[in-house]
């Protein structure tokens, strides 16, 4: 009798452990749809609307030349190429003599290493009065992002999301080209698997920061998308070939003689600017590591996302994979700035959107590890710590992302019928 009456009891401890544990798991999840997600998600994105407009007021106020950012060296460039031949802009005295006479800070130093395909660009601008040509280039380029992000999701919370990042506010502030570069990569990988001709003319246009575009052709080797591995190229070409008939055909034997000078020169002058880069070169190096040791552990890193994408992309050009691949090409590059970030938004956008399609719910540690990449971006600009936050949390992006791809394929997995018996 008193063992039929423990039984019961012991029933009902399991069932309120069992019941325990769901509402655990419960509080630990959150899905993209329920309130606490979006109260929660409200909240930082209130407090990076606040941080923007902060920002962007106090860089407006520094007047021009001194601001916003590089705003001055896009466009002293283009207005260099109106009374100097387009190969003396690779010369570092004549380029700054020019600068200056322009009205540049003598205290500041604009050397101009891209490669001629970034030319054309420039030489727009520098038709333009300096602010105007500034206005024009976020204009431009802010639409173009916020496109390539969220596509015709024009009225959804995820455009507000990606107009408040702090990395929107840090690429207008910069003065840079980084919401057009983010743009193209990101707008390349959202047309790849519908329009591949012109993802592929995306990539090609990507060419003038080849840096941030090295794992493209392993996303396309490994999804196969032949044509737009094909368009990529002969866009590249055509640009190699526009821009020797307009400036020259020693325009790009000029560009690469002077790479080991400009090389040098960042060397010598990066101590001011390091603080910028999120790469896990600089990162090693800011913590004291030994050179040797640093460049070691960046090819480890490019091997790393080299593999990552090749992996990601093996299931065709999805949003998770291009995710991975914002998140990776960073960690793939040893050169790369604050500026060049808006793309992380992107794929935390993206990592929540496919989320919420599927009607999954994130972990609690992948809400942080999100959070912190879109706040992350800020620690570079103030250049107060050296310890590396938003290379780490750019690894930690990446993983999650790999997580989530991985849950997926073994889940695509179990969902096929068992083969069948030779019996």
């Amino acid at each position: 009798m008193k063992a039929a009456i423990r039984l019961p009891a012991l029933f009902v401890q399991a069932g309120a452990a069992t019941s325990g544990k769901s509402e655990l798991g419960a509080a630990l999840s959150w899905r993209p749809h329920s309130g606490k997600f979006r109260l929660l998600a409200g909240i930082f994105l209130a407090l990076f609307a606040a941080y923007e407009i902060a920002y962007l007021a106090i860089a407006v106020g520094g007047g021009w030349p001194h601001g916003p950012g590089d705003s001055f060296a896009l466009w002293s460039w283009g207005r260099f190429l109106e009374d100097h031949p387009a190969t003396t802009i690779y010369d570092a005295a004549t380029l700054r003599a020019a600068q200056l006479a322009l009205g540049m800070d003598p205290g500041a130093s604009y050397p101009f290493a891209y490669p001629p395909s970034y030319l054309p660009l420039l030489s727009l601008l520098g038709l333009l009065p300096g602010p105007v040509a500034f206005g024009a280039l976020i204009a431009a380029s802010l639409p173009f992002y916020l496109w390539a992000t969220v596509g015709r999701e024009w009225r959804s919370p995820a455009l507000v999301a990606a107009l408040v990042a702090p990395t929107t506010a840090i690429a207008v502030v910069s003065g840079q080209s980084g919401l057009l570069t983010a743009a193209l990569l990101a707008g390349g990988l959202r047309l790849a698997a519908g329009s591949r001709v012109a993802a592929g003319i995306f990539f090609g246009l990507l060419t003038y920061k080849p840096q941030l575009g090295l794992l493209v052709p392993v996303a396309l080797l490994a999804a196969g998308l032949w044509r737009t591995l094909a368009a990529a190229v002969v866009t590249a070409i055509l640009l190699v070939l526009l821009t020797s008939l307009l400036f020259g055909g020693a325009i790009w034997p000029s560009w690469v003689a002077a790479l080991p000078a400009f090389s040098r020169q960042f060397a010598a002058e990066s101590s001011q600017i390091v603080h910028f880069m999120p790469t896990i070169l600089i990162a090693l190096l800011r913590l004291g590591a030994p050179p040797a040791a640093a460049q070691l552990a960046q090819g480890a890193a490019t091997f790393g996302a080299v593999a990552i994408v090749w992996t990601l992309f093996r299931s065709g050009p999805t949003q998770l994979a291009g995710a991975g691949l914002l998140v990776a090409a960073l960690l793939a590059t040893p050169y790369a700035f604050v500026y060049d970030m808006p793309g992380v938004a992107t794929a935390v956008i993206w990592l929540v959107a496919e989320r919420h399609r599927a009607g999954d719910a994130l972990g609690t540690g992948e809400v942080l590890v999100t959070i912190l990449a879109m706040m992350a971006p800020i620690t570079l600009v103030t250049g107060t710590s050296r310890f590396p936050l938003a290379s780490i949390a750019l690894v930690l992006l990446l993983g999650a992302i790999v997580r989530r791809s991985r849950h997926l394929c073994a889940q695509a997995a179990s969902a096929l019928p068992p083969p069948a018996s030779s019996g």
